[in-house]
């Protein structure tokens, strides 16, 4: 084998893992490849044409070669905050219950883990085999230095770096690597061959940005990294009011440099100025510096003293309207008031800038977030895709919206996609690994979560993840408790070490201990959920660890906040679920399913496949709570054979699930036996 000469390709058309597999050694390096039941989808048949018949081409044109095999905020548009997987997600109701909360709601991936995990991608495709090899045409922006006597001047520089990034990602001849992904590179001593290795490009572009009053002056270097020189550097000093021409004549000239045709739509498009209104841009460069889930409305306050500053500042409505439509997607209370205002500024943003690639991706953000309109929000985005073909933010986009169309094969590819294009990106990795969960590809899983350790190394609690994994796969208990019985005591003290025995107290049945640790440690780390919100959880841990006066006090006045929640907001299906979960707690069994059943009517209206699947995997345990066997069977023979809920749904964890009448029904564990029912859905 030898890149650019036609090879063999494995192909695995049973459930054979990796780790089984007696292949060569070579055979697992490049390509470990499979199709269900050996058939052949017409799309891996075009792309083995390619590979057989034009090598070296199909080789020179990787890093453009898109895997539609079939298959936000980093939501649906790349910038902002995304549905996600959260962290050890355990077994059992109450950490079932967690995952469906979780899992529609936007937040930035999870970091990653201890020291230094070797990791290799599972089960690539022959795309992303080929895509391996590094583009001549392949470069990252590194963090501006700010070289501004006012420090608060970061946000502009960062501003600055953003711009020129995503300009360069409109050239499709050129594969740009994130912001996020060299974010981590921000005052790095490592050596500019190891920063592109590690990022898989083949040109760096350092920069920094000067402001002083109303001059600016930017400057930028491009450095081949196999040879460590510069190849090209130039100053640009200017009023602030030339920053736009700045940035396109920089983005031209590097295009130039990396030899990348621009066609005249490039060109336009990077000759576009947002606004003329200098300090409506310093705003909105500052909202866009903030974080997504900590200073969501201090962003919309921004944004909106922004868009009063210049009413025709497209890019500045677009994002109002992400910010708007992603507030309502969470089902707070006033979801109704900001959809409203979220159409309002999306409309006004298309109005102005109908071409504007932003105000695309914020339009297809829009229906994602606002009207789960997944076919629209696909179509945007497909739009995106065309103007950005090498754009792993589109791809990792576009998986996030087949997923919840239950386009799951097609999710699986783009996100694979995403990551092999933007390899250093965390949080394209993280959605892949959700997805991967879905699936149940537990190899594949194991090593994705060993990439995330890999890239975040000083998380030491992640690779935990993978023992999880291995429990999910196998039912094993050893390898969660060898990393337990490893972690010192500074590490199980900490508020990551307590979340993560909690976890596996809860995953492990051990009800009396998870209830324990939430005493000591009442709410967790994670932003993803209100702390009223955790105190209904909690108040389930306690009920099942045999503690009901625990439980009553935990909720608190609780109840009656909710029931007032309901009275404003009878269509909120999220705090129907935290209905359902209080009232069981509360002994009314009756009543606690007939709130799921009212959350489950909810969201079968959306048509999202995977907050469907979820709200049936809750509803499924409010079933087997209440010892309605006959049901609850029934559900879950539906369930382990659905993706979208297998976040909620494992064989290994329903074995030790508090429910004594189920689990003496044999019927429950012939399904639990049932190979298939831990086998890959796709």
């Amino acid at each position: 084998m030898a890149a650019g000469i036609p090879f063999l390709i494995p192909l695995v058309v049973d459930q054979t893992p990796e780790s089984k597999a007696l292949v060569p050694e070579e055979f697992m390096k490049f390509q470990w490849t499979r199709l269900s039941d050996g058939i052949p989808t017409a799309q891996f048949v075009e792309r083995v044409k390619r590979l057989t018949e034009k090598p070296l081409a199909a080789a020179e044109e990787a890093t453009g070669a898109r895997a539609f095999a079939q298959a936000v905020p980093t939501g649906p548009s790349g910038g902002k905050a995304v549905p996600g997987w959260v962290w050890g997600l355990g077994a059992g109701f109450v950490v079932a219950v967690a995952a469906f909360l979780i899992t529609h709601r936007k937040a930035e991936p999870p970091a990653a883990p201890e020291a230094k995990v070797e990791a290799k991608p599972a089960e690539p495709t022959a795309e992303a085999a080929v895509e391996s090899k590094v583009s001549e045409k392949s470069i990252a922006v590194l963090p501006f230095a700010n070289m501004s006597d006012e420090k608060d001047n970061a946000f502009f520089t960062d501003g600055i770096q953003e711009d020129i990034l995503t300009n360069l990602a409109l050239v499709h001849e050129l594969r740009v690597v994130s912001r996020t992904s060299v974010q981590r590179y921000r005052d790095t001593t490592k050596p500019i061959t190891q920063i592109a290795s590690e990022l898989g490009v083949a040109y760096i572009l350092e920069g920094s940005v000067r402001r002083a009053g109303n001059k600016v002056r930017v400057t930028g270097q491009l450095i081949q990294a196999a040879t460590d020189q510069h190849v090209w550097a130039k100053a640009y000093d200017r009023d602030m009011t030339d920053i736009f021409a700045i940035q396109s004549e920089l983005s031209q000239a590097i295009a130039s440099e990396l030899k990348a045709a621009l066609s005249p739509e490039e060109k336009a498009q990077l000759d576009r100025q947002p606004t003329q209104n200098t300090a409506a841009y310093d705003l909105y460069l500052r909202a866009r510096s903030m974080d997504s889930l900590s200073d969501l409305h201090k962003q919309e306050q921004i944004l909106e003293q922004a868009v009063a500053m210049d009413p025709s500042f497209a890019r500045a409505w677009a994002d109002l309207a992400d910010e708007y439509a992603e507030d309502a997607f969470e089902q707070h209370e006033g979801m109704d008031a900001l959809l409203a205002k979220s159409k309002a500024a999306i409309d006004k943003a298309v109005q102005l800038a109908p071409d504007d690639p932003e105000v695309i991706s914020s339009l297809g953000t829009f229906y994602y977030y606002g009207y789960r309109d997944y076919a629209k929000a696909n179509e945007q985005y497909q739009r995106i895709a065309r103007l950005r073909p090498n754009d792993a933010s589109v791809d990792n986009s576009l998986a996030l919206i087949l997923r919840r169309q239950g386009k799951w094969a097609e999710s699986l590819e783009h996100s694979r996609r995403a990551v092999a294009l933007d390899v250093a990106n965390a949080r394209y990795l993280n959605n892949h690994i959700a997805t991967l969960v879905e699936a149940r590809r537990y190899d594949e899983l194991a090593e994705a979560w060993k990439r995330m350790a890999a890239l975040k190394p000083e998380r030491w609690e992640i690779p935990f993840q993978v023992a999880i994994v291995a429990f999910h796969a196998t039912g094993s208990t050893k390898e969660a408790e060898a990393f337990i019985a490893h972690m010192t005591p500074e590490q199980r003290v900490s508020s990551e070490g307590m979340d993560l025995l909690t976890n596996w107290a809860t995953t492990t049945g051990n009800y009396a201990e998870a209830a324990r640790l939430q005493k000591i440690q009442r709410y967790t780390t994670s932003q993803e959920l209100e702390p009223w919100e955790q105190d209904v959880i909690s108040a389930l841990t306690f009920v099942y660890a045999g503690d009901k006066a625990g439980a009553i006090e935990r909720l608190g006045h609780i109840p009656e906040d909710n029931i007032k929640r309901l009275e404003r907001e009878p269509n909120n299906a999220r705090c129907w679920t935290f209905q359902a979960i209080i009232l069981l707690c509360q002994g009314k069994t009756d009543e606690g399913v007939r709130a799921s059943d009212r959350s489950l009517e909810i969201m079968s209206k959306t048509q999202d496949a995977l907050d469907l699947g979820i709200y049936k995997g809750f509803h499924f345990m409010n079933l087997a709570a209440t010892g309605d066997s006959d049901r609850a069977i029934a559900e879950l023979a539906k369930l382990v054979r659905l993706p979208g809920a297998q976040g909620t749904i494992n064989v290994n964890e329903l074995r030790r699930a508090p429910w004594p009448k189920l689990q003496a029904d044999p019927r429950f564990k012939a399904l639990l036996d049932d190979p298939l029912s831990n086998a890959p859905l796709f």
